[in-house]
């Protein structure tokens, strides 16, 4: 698995301020998610709505980076983030089987052991983000 990579919780205002940090994580609620990237959080959201995987794949542009060469700052789509909060603890599991099973993550190598604890860190990132009406952001450095 590729990048690595932290999940990161907060207001869209405040993307200036995690790009100008040197360690969000030390700044703002977020967890290490290495190995998570745009396209396969964009395949993932592809599972949720009825829109071809290229056309999902567009909303996980970076909205900010810190130099040319990263790292990139991606908003999370807010209809993925309530699709994740919507996850019931039973259908995890199965949400994972189906992710692990989309091309483009297969490709990369995934098992649905490694969705499935993607996931596990993701759903309540998710949860907790709607509650606190705050965006999630993927923050790419490597």
């Amino acid at each position: 698995m590729g990048s690595a990579a932290d999940l990161i919780m907060a207001d869209p205002v405040d993307a200036a301020r995690i790009v100008a940090s040197d360690y969000p994580l030390g700044t703002f609620k977020g967890v290490s998610v290495d190995g998570l990237d745009p396209v396969t959080l964009a395949a993932l959201h592809s599972l949720f709505v009825s829109a071809p995987f290229g056309e999902v794949l567009r909303d996980y542009q970076p909205v900010a980076a810190a130099s040319p060469n990263g790292p990139w700052l991606i908003r999370l789509p807010s209809q993925l983030i309530t699709f994740l909060g919507s996850i019931a603890p039973p259908d995890q599991t199965s949400v994972a089987v189906r992710w692990a099973s989309v091309e483009a993550v297969a490709e990369a190598g995934w098992s649905s052991d490694d969705a499935d604890q993607f996931l596990g860190r993701l759903v309540p990132f998710a949860q907790t983000a709607a509650f606190e009406g705050k965006d999630l952001f993927l923050w790419i450095y490597n």
